[in-house]
């Protein structure tokens, strides 16, 4: 086993495909697969399923994968530590519940970066796959939010994925309406008064339970309408169009002129906050974006 054929394993399972990953690398295809396959059988694991789109990763495959980023991750540490320079393209991803502060604090880490070439990634995802996601090293930073509905259960997935939980803040819960709502001039509200109208929320794919819920899942579980969405653009959008109210953390005071937060009585309380494995080392990169998402998350 080489750091090469773990560079290539990785990138097949980015691209999707052998040809899309073979055009990244700079080699031909079948000497891609012949590396794939060999790194399988020396290891006696099936890293990816072979499709007509494409290949697919196993479950042993996911796991193979996240040691592999692990051990390409801190070869590139080692690198930079002791040859003083930078080696080739610098990757960095973070996976996010749908927080605006997160993507500034991403675009402060990003304008402040100098190197001469970087992949980064930002994916705001779901819940549980921002915590695969750190717990495969798909992406070194993962930034969700905690509640009373879900803190429990939350804390046993951290322990029982070997992640490692820091708070940034505690916010008070509010329920978030368009300027024009009806509801708009009210001091606080309670779940009775939005039941009504329209909640708006994140799908959350196949674990759309309620420990994965953005926000307060018991005051959904209360309303009478309820639409599920995958983008931020489109939850305002429909919270203006619809007269619809969102129970999720992200809407920020970016939009104060457009929305507005109604204080949820009685009180309850988020606590936003970053993951990340506590078996590895965070790189200087890692470190940066944290300063930056405690800053943003100040704002």
């Amino acid at each position: 086993m080489t750091l090469q054929q773990l560079k290539y394993a990785v990138t097949v399972a980015e691209c999707g495909t052998i040809s899309a990953a073979a055009e990244k690398l700079f080699i031909s295809q079948p000497s891609l697969t012949t590396a794939i396959r060999e790194l399988e059988s020396e290891m006696g694991v099936t890293i990816f399923s072979r499709t007509n789109r494409g290949v697919i990763v196993s479950r042993e495959g996911e796991e193979f994968l996240g040691y592999a980023r692990q051990i390409l991750s801190q070869d590139q540490l080692l690198q930079e530590r002791f040859s003083g320079r930078e080696q080739g393209e610098k990757r960095f991803a973070v996976s996010s519940q749908h927080f605006n502060f997160t993507v500034l604090a991403f675009s402060r880490l990003v304008q402040n970066f100098q190197g001469p070439r970087y992949s980064f990634h930002f994916r705001e995802t779901t819940t549980y796959e921002v915590l695969e996601d750190v717990s495969q090293l798909r992406s070194e930073v993962g930034i969700l939010a905690l509640n009373e509905d879900n803190e429990r259960f939350l804390r046993r997935m951290f322990g029982k994925l070997g992640l490692e939980f820091t708070e940034l803040k505690r916010v008070q819960a509010e329920l978030f309406v368009s300027a024009e709502h009806p509801l708009a001039g009210r001091r606080f509200v309670t779940v009775e008064d939005v039941s009504p109208y329209p909640c708006i929320t994140f799908e959350q794919g196949e674990h759309n339970g309620q420990f994965f819920f953005e926000g307060l899942s018991a005051v959904a579980a209360q309303s009478h309408k309820t639409i599920c969405v995958r983008e931020r653009a489109t939850e305002y959008q429909l919270l203006r169009a619809l007269n619809g109210f969102s129970p999720d953390v992200g809407v920020s005071a970016m939009y104060r002129e457009e929305f507005v937060s109604l204080p949820l009585e009685p009180k309850q309380f988020h606590t936003i906050g970053y993951i990340l494995r506590r078996d590895v080392t965070p790189s200087p990169m890692t470190l940066e974006y944290i300063q930056a998402l405690r800053e943003a998350a100040s704002i």
